[in-house]
């Protein structure tokens, strides 16, 4: 601060430390952070330390004022808080206030009590785990200081990632700088694979603060290279989503626990095929699937059928071992002309029409897999889903190019007889004009 602001003439400085090991050399350091502000700086340091728990102490301390006292407010937080769990309760959850949670990570009510004590255009930093950025039972959290504060810069620290073909994965903290103003700015998020040295440190471009942070629920949205952000920005200006173009992605309506009794092995007089993830075999459904068991549904209950019609399946949670995030295949109503019903198992999802008495062409279906079953839009899927699987509400906005364009790309995969990965970038990368480096 001495150093970056030569007007600077003093600093009051708050510590926060209940470890009785490290009080004592809390306070040797500050001495000698005050000898240097003011022999190399001019500059006067006031600090005061604080043997006490933040979040349930923060709340008593006040600064005098003209119109009276406030409670304590900073120009800038830095928070590198515990992670030990908090119950619902607690003296801690109570000073945070608004905890519904049975337990909660301390670290998300040190942020949130943080926030409440930033003064206006402040900077609030705090390492957090990097659940933080997506889960659910976090959204009150996140929307919270969402609403009060701004994003402005992320640090991630990327691991190594075991499947080179998958996206590297994320380690278990991040970092995240928030600003008391109401200005949404652009992002920086910069990545390094160690404990954030400058010399391995990367920016990448920065992103728009609406595709970074999720208006409805807080979410962020997390690209760990310059290659995903350029995949992130490129992929996201295209025009079309699967609601424009009349589609619509819904989960498989069979769950095995819930409906053991209507499920067999072979097939009975009356009952329907269900579509299993395991039926799924180089972009095309198998049915019945060697080995599988359960294929068969007896359809006693209107919930657990559905009219056979053309569908492109998606399987909903990629497994550890699946080579890609996104894995799919075609479904054609042709090859079980003699069910008029067919149903869908829970762990995937499929592609229809909104329009229940309309199917999908063979040339949009084909246009569509070849699309899901590319490189470029693998990798977008796997840097945009919050959730570690693929759910309706990301594949709804998910960014398409025009109808006419699917439906092109659709038939020249149909008439290639080709449905690898490789074919479909063969296709797909030269219609988006994506260069592969």
């Amino acid at each position: 601060i001495c150093r970056e602001n030569p007007a600077c003439k003093n600093i009051f400085l708050t510590c926060y430390e209940t470890d009785p090991v490290f009080l004592p050399v809390l306070e040797d350091n500050l001495e000698r952070i005050r000898k240097r502000c003011k022999h190399d700086y001019d500059v006067r340091l006031y600090s005061t330390v604080y043997d006490e728990n933040y979040l349930t102490n923060v709340s008593r301390h006040y600064t005098v004022t003209y119109f009276g006292t406030v409670e304590d407010k900073f120009d800038i937080i830095i928070l590198n808080p515990p992670t030990y769990m908090v119950e619902k309760g607690s003296e801690e959850a109570e000073g945070a206030g608004g905890i519904s949670m049975v337990k909660i990570n301390a670290a998300y009510l040190f942020a949130k009590v943080a926030a409440e004590h930033l003064e206006e255009n402040g900077q609030l930093v705090s390492v957090l785990p990097t659940a933080f950025a997506s889960a659910s039972s976090l959204v009150s959290i996140r929307t919270g200081l969402a609403e009060r504060l701004a994003v402005r810069k992320i640090h991630l620290f990327v691991g190594n990632g075991k499947n080179h073909k998958r996206a590297v994965p994320l380690k278990k903290n991040l970092v995240i700088c928030y600003s008391n103003s109401k200005e949404r700015e652009d992002i920086l998020i910069t990545t390094s694979t160690d404990d954030g040295s400058k010399e391995k440190t990367v920016a990448l471009p920065t992103l728009s603060y609406d595709f970074v942070v999720d208006k409805a629920d807080g979410t962020l949205t997390l690209p760990k290279s310059i290659q995903e952000t350029k995949i992130v920005k490129y992929i996201s200006g295209f025009p079309e989503t699967l609601t424009s173009i009349g589609l619509k992605m819904s989960t498989g309506l069979v769950i095995d626990t819930k409906c053991s009794a209507l499920l067999s092995d072979k097939q009975e007089n009356g009952s329907i095929p269900i579509i299993r993830s395991a039926a799924m075999k180089n972009g095309i459904v198998k049915f019945p699937a060697d080995g599988v068991k359960k294929q068969y549904l007896m359809p006693l209950e209107t919930s657990l059928f559905q009219r056979n019609k053309n569908l492109v399946i998606i399987k909903r949670i990629p497994a550890k071992s699946d080579e890609r995030f996104l894995n799919s295949a075609l479904y054609f109503a042709a090859s079980r002309p003699a069910n008029q019903f067919i149903s869908t198992h829970n762990k995937v999802n499929f592609i229809d029409t909104k329009d229940k008495n309309d199917e999908i062409c063979a040339r949009l279906a084909f246009g569509i897999y070849a699309l899901l079953n590319s490189t470029i839009y693998d990798r977008y899927l796997s840097i945009v889903s919050k959730s570690g699987q693929v759910n309706s509400k990301e594949m709804k906005a998910l960014p398409l190019p025009p109808k006419n364009l699917i439906e092109n790309m659709g038939v020249r995969l149909m008439a290639g007889e080709d449905l690898s990965v490789a074919s479909c970038d063969a296709i797909v990368n030269p219609t988006l004009h994506i260069i592969e480096k």
